[in-house]
């Protein structure tokens, strides 16, 4: 995590006093903080906070990773990734097929053409070789282009279908982090959450700007989780 207000890195520390737990006034515990670095090393300019709770930060982020888990399980996986992106596929094929046939035919009429002008050379032909020579240029311009937009269809459908293997993986993935989020252990909840998320920003009053690892936006959630406030 890093300040918001100047960039520097959180660190995790302790001011030293040490208070009864509330749930059991017999057992001692510190206060934890995250402090910003760069303001307590005097190393920036920072008008942020000095330091945050840090079960409150963690509890923000805790709460954050819960709701990310409650959506996705909540829609299925079909509603999500497969119908959005079989629309979109289905829109890349057509266009695909569509100029394909055009290539096919443009490459059809130069092929014609570059034929008739072995019948002008044998006086076959109703065309002049000067006029089949024009011809035969546009043709191969037109042939050319339509090629580039072939091959600009296939990017994109073979693009479309890595996209679509890749948000089948990472729900995949999410699903089975929700399914051990809550019964694993405090270091394996770290690692799910930095699998999810890839840094945050801590601003005044516990504001966060959170980075993702992955494209919420891809799964069409309409996740409102960019700002959280305690």
């Amino acid at each position: 995590m890093f300040c918001g207000h100047c960039g520097s890195r959180l660190s995790l520390t302790t001011n030293g006093k040490a208070y009864p737990c509330k749930d059991d006034p017999n057992r001692i515990v510190k206060r934890v903080r995250y402090v910003c670095y760069g303001k307590t090393r005097k190393q920036t300019e920072c008008d942020g906070q000095t330091g945050y709770t840090a079960h409150t930060l963690d509890g923000i982020i805790d709460k954050l990773v819960r709701q990310i888990f409650e959506r996705m399980k909540a829609v299925p996986k079909s509603e999500i990734v497969s119908i959005r992106y079989k629309e979109k596929m289905d829109e890349r094929r057509a266009l695909l097929r569509s100029i394909r046939a055009d290539y096919t035919k443009a490459a059809g009429e130069l092929e014609m053409l570059r034929a008739e002008v072995i019948k002008s050379l044998r006086g076959e032909s109703a065309f002049s070789q000067s006029l089949l020579g024009s011809l035969i240029a546009d043709a191969e311009t037109k042939c050319l282009e339509v090629q580039q937009q072939l091959e600009a269809a296939q990017a994109a459908y073979d693009e479309g279908q890595a996209v679509l293997a890749s948000l089948n993986a990472q729900y995949d993935d999410i699903i089975s982090w929700a399914d051990m989020y809550d019964t694993t252990s405090i270091e394996a909840k770290k690692m799910i959450v930095n699998c999810l998320i890839k840094r945050v920003d801590v601003y005044r009053d516990y504001k966060l700007h959170i980075d993702f690892n992955i494209d919420f936006e891809q799964f069409n959630m309409g996740l409102d989780i960019v700002w959280i406030a305690a």
